[in-house]
């Protein structure tokens, strides 16, 4: 059996942590771009599977957690349904990348590439703009899609980070599946789970 480790619940609450911004930013006139920070920073990190080195700012995943806890705890407003499904097809996508090994690497390339550039590497502007494009070049050809919803003014302003940060939701996917995780579990390990969440921040 899967052990649920704090490697599983770290990179699980970070990808909810990433459709939590998205939809905020989506429906609400919100500059998150300094909160977004160490998400975007996160697909740029790569050769560890520890997820203390890849999110070393845990309190900035409180959201995230409360969002996981909602969810286990079965709260059905509109905006936490909203986000679940954001997240399940984040989940499935990056199901469907693993499955496609020539597009998982050309994917490890581009990021490498960006890496390989120290005059931009740090900026995260720069950051925003280059996990854009990948996304639109290799994530936006895999279906299911993510379709957002919000104000067409929030949508067309923040389109950019919007994609940035379902990259690095696709890239906590990867995270929490290498350390076993599954849907499946969100129903039938669900009080184990959300033990795990209520003692996160001890």
């Amino acid at each position: 059996m899967v052990k649920i480790s704090n490697d599983y619940i770290t990179s699980l609450i970070a990808m909810l942590q990433s459709v939590y911004i998205v939809d905020k930013i989506a429906t609400t006139d919100h500059d998150a771009t300094n909160e977004s920070d160490f998400l975007i920073q996160s697909i740029y990190t790569k050769n560890t599977f520890d997820a203390d080195k890849i999110y070393p700012q845990k309190t900035s995943l409180v959201e995230g957690c409360k969002l996981l806890k909602d969810i286990l705890r079965g709260k059905n407003d509109i905006s936490i349904l909203t986000m679940q499904k954001y997240a399940l097809n984040i989940i499935l996508i990056q199901k469907n990348i693993n499955k496609i090994s020539d597009l998982k690497n050309m994917i490890g390339k581009k990021i490498d590439n960006y890496q390989d550039n120290s005059m931009i590497a740090t900026n995260l502007n720069d950051q925003i703009a280059y996990s854009e494009e990948i996304y639109k070049e290799y994530v936006g050809i895999i279906r299911p899609r993510v379709v957002i919803s919000g104000k067409k003014e929030y949508l067309n302003k923040n389109s950019s980070l919007i994609r940035a940060l379902l990259l690095s939701g696709i890239r906590a996917a990867f995270l929490w599946d290498y350390h076993g995780g599954s849907k499946w579990h969100l129903m039938f390990r669900r009080k184990e789970i959300l033990n795990k969440c209520e003692n996160y921040f001890i």
